[in-house]
């Protein structure tokens, strides 16, 4: 999808100017700034004409940084044809315009196999999204917990708390591992480190778009069963934060000392 805009007047430091495409419920579907600071969702204009080339894809999947996959993708799924809106906002002042995504006339697939393989791939990402999300939480908190660890290992007071420091890294480090192989370093290690379930339900997506067809009954029985693993582990994860986490807070509390923050 390729949009057209001219722009009369710009002043990068000053002026605020957006893209941003809606289906016809007005649903926002991808929005691009000149101010955003994530590189996938900046938008890059000049004085005078401008063209944008839009890719029909909406919000995928978060990868953090550093993270090695094998063939996998956690692109938003493309949407399917028929009629949508872009609209333009340059500091507040809004332009709307209609399109259509027209099919690929040499696609053997129906719109509602097209349908299909949407709904499918939109759902394959939030669970993704919501297990790499859950991985960016362990992090922060296993931070957090080896700074404890360091800065009150020799201090008498705490001398449980460093223990159950260390357990809580160990319960969260085994929940990301599972999640997500953190042997990898390098493109390579995937063929000596097995892959695990956000990779696998990744390269699941990966096999679904490579054609315009709906998801197998295989695909669909892969896809439940991946799905099943990551929330199991995202239910130990959000246990163990409700719980653990609020218990080693108060314990913190109680010795006036700085409460572990958790996002």
């Amino acid at each position: 999808m390729i949009t057209y805009f001219n722009i009369k007047n710009y002043n990068k430091k000053d002026d605020n100017i957006s893209l941003t495409y809606l289906n016809t419920k007005g649903d926002t579907l991808a929005s691009f700034n000149t101010k955003s600071k994530k590189k996938t969702e900046k938008l890059t204009v000049k004085k005078g004409a401008n063209k944008f080339v839009w890719n029909t894809r909406g919000k995928g999947a978060e990868k953090l940084k550093g993270m090695i996959f094998w063939w996998a993708s956690f692109d938003g799924a493309k949407q399917i044809p028929g009629n949508y809106k872009v609209s333009l906002n340059v500091n507040g002042e809004v332009q709307t315009k209609d399109f259509t995504i027209l099919a690929d006339p040499r696609s053997e697939g129906s719109i509602a196999d097209m349908q299909e393989q949407f709904d499918f791939v939109n759902d394959v990402n939030k669970t993704i999204d919501r297990a790499h999300q859950s991985i960016k939480n362990i992090r922060v908190i296993n931070t957090q917990l080896k700074a404890f660890k360091k800065q009150y290992k020799d201090d008498d007071r705490t001398k449980d708390l460093v223990s159950k420091a260390k357990e809580l890294i160990e319960s969260f480090s085994t929940i990301e591992k599972v999640l997500y192989q953190t042997q990898n370093r390098s493109g390579q290690d995937p063929l000596n480190f097995p892959i695990r379930l956000t990779n696998k339900l990744g390269h699941l997506n990966s096999l679904v778009t490579m054609g315009d067809f709906p998801p197998t009954a295989q695909d669909i029985a892969v896809k439940n069963e991946l799905t099943e693993k990551i929330n199991e582990q995202l239910s130990k994860f959000d246990a163990l934060v409700s719980k653990e986490i609020g218990g080693f807070n108060d314990a913190f509390n109680n010795l006036k000392l700085k409460c572990l923050i958790t996002e």
